[in-house]
């Protein structure tokens, strides 16, 4: 009997991650493009998914084509593969999942790269100082992110409904959706409060309090030091959208060559790093920095932990009076 491959078996699978798992959009079209290139594979095999071994698995990573990925993208292949079978697995397709023996391949995590404290301290005086509408927005966006540790896609695609208000002030926290649409809290400290009320002061003033979004995409902030300008917007024919990632990382641009910084080290997620290994170096446990990172496994926390044995380390070898000893 000929076998034959099932696309019904994906497509149930991705239907079931999509409605049960909270899975983000693009984790789904990645794990439906792994399938199908699996498929394919299989089909060339003559092979169907019920009948697929753990040889048949080993064969697919051995094959020229996957030999040249990432070992990042092998490690997702391999989640999703077994997520999939497991999935077969319980439907009662399959009686053994073939990936369960899989293992991901070993791979040299890369230290994340920040700034020091004082280089971000010198970056948020310099907007403080900034009365412009540009000098503003940039400074509410930069204490936000630094306050709160966003991911850079959370800052930008932040509703104007994340900010909470006590007794017509602004709460200590917003309300985050992160990956997979997963909300957690992310902390205000007091001068980003401030600076988040001195914006949302702007962004009525200059005709956007329409706009579900904090910070509206379509929309060019003069800058002009203290001139704010009411904005002529035609609210059916304007587009409301969400500021985009590559203008936040321009805006960045521009600020880390007014501090005298080397540009190529300031970009939007080197804060997010900035904000978790200064708590760290600042004595925050572990535990609380993945909540704050919104990090599912804290393995993917536990990589700041390598900076911060780094600095250790740096301040022993520079500093300890036996380190200049000469033997």
């Amino acid at each position: 009997m000929k076998n034959t491959i099932n696309s019904s078996h994906i497509n149930n699978f991705l239907q079931k991650i999509r409605a049960e798992n909270g899975l983000s959009k693009n984790t789904v079209l990645s794990y439906g493009k792994d399938l199908e290139m699996l498929e394919i594979f299989l089909k060339n095999e003559k092979i169907s998914f019920e009948n697929c071994s753990k040889e048949i698995i080993k064969k697919y990573f051995s094959d020229d084509q996957q030999q040249n990925l990432k070992n990042s993208s092998v490690s997702r292949k391999i989640s999703c593969f077994k997520h999939f079978f497991n999935f077969l697995e319980q439907e009662n397709i399959i009686k053994i999942n073939p990936v369960l023996e899989i293992h991901n391949p070993k791979h040299h995590k890369i230290l994340p790269k920040f700034l020091s404290e004082d280089e971000v301290i010198k970056m948020l005086n310099i907007l403080l100082n900034d009365k412009s509408e540009f000098g503003i927005k940039l400074s509410c966006m930069l204490e936000i992110l630094y306050s709160a540790g966003l991911r850079v896609s959370e800052l930008v695609n932040l509703p104007i409904s994340s900010i909470q208000f006590k007794d017509s002030q602004i709460d200590d926290f917003l309300i985050i959706k992160g990956k997979g649409n997963k909300e957690r809290i992310a902390p205000l400290n007091q001068t980003s409060k401030i600076i988040l009320t001195k914006y949302l002061i702007l962004r009525k003033n200059v005709g956007l309090e329409y706009s579900k979004w904090l910070f509206v995409g379509n929309f060019r902030s003069s800058k002009k030091p203290n001139i704010i300008k009411i904005h002529k917007i035609n609210t059916k024919a304007f587009i409301d959208k969400p500021l985009s990632r590559q203008r936040f990382n321009k805006m960045l641009k521009e600020l880390a060559l007014k501090a005298k910084i080397e540009p190529s080290r300031v970009h939007p997620h080197v804060f997010r790093h900035s904000f978790a290994t200064h708590l760290l170096n600042n004595g925050v446990d572990l535990r609380v920095l993945q909540e704050l990172l919104g990090h599912s496994d804290i393995s993917t926390t536990e990589i700041y932990t390598h900076v911060s044995e780094n600095k250790l380390r740096d301040a022993v070898l520079n500093h300890h009076p036996l380190s200049k000893n000469n033997f």
